[in-house]
């Protein structure tokens, strides 16, 4: 399966932790989610990406994912996410691939763009502490 990531995922230390395993860099293809904005999430310091018929969205697609891969990915995002087909550019072409969207009723927006590069600064140090721990906890994950 392939999927599209915009947000935390896009650190391959988070992926790591999240897969159990570490995904080599050719595995991250650039791509962009057209008619799509990102915005952090409100209330917290990860994303979301909500439609906007001006935006564009950078991220990368993801393929050779296993299932079991897909169910670590669907345990880590969450139930205020579903997993839903959407067209995103690669290079110069537009192709389908599954993304974690978010489910407005479940999680708002914020004003506030979001940054990858801002996030590895102020947060990502937290939040990798934070999800080693839930996921050991909650999921019975060992990280590697």
């Amino acid at each position: 399966m392939r999927f599209f990531f915009y947000g935390t995922l896009l650190d391959r230390d988070v992926t790591a932790i999240v897969l159990g395993r570490r995904l080599p860099p050719q595995a991250f293809l650039a791509a962009s989610l057209l008619g799509h904005a990102r915005r952090r999430a409100k209330d917290a310091t990860y994303p979301v990406v909500i439609p906007d018929p001006c935006g564009e969205v950078e991220g990368a697609i993801v393929g050779g994912l296993s299932r079991r891969d897909v169910a670590r990915l669907a345990g880590y995002e969450g139930p205020g996410y579903r997993i839903a087909p959407l067209r995103v550019k690669v290079s110069g072409a537009l192709t389908t691939v599954s993304v974690f969207e978010p489910i407005q009723t479940r999680l708002q927006p914020s004003a506030d763009p979001w940054n990858l590069a801002l996030w590895q600064r102020r947060h990502k140090r937290a939040f990798v502490n934070w999800l080693r721990k839930a996921l050991n906890e909650r999921l019975g994950y060992s990280t590697p």
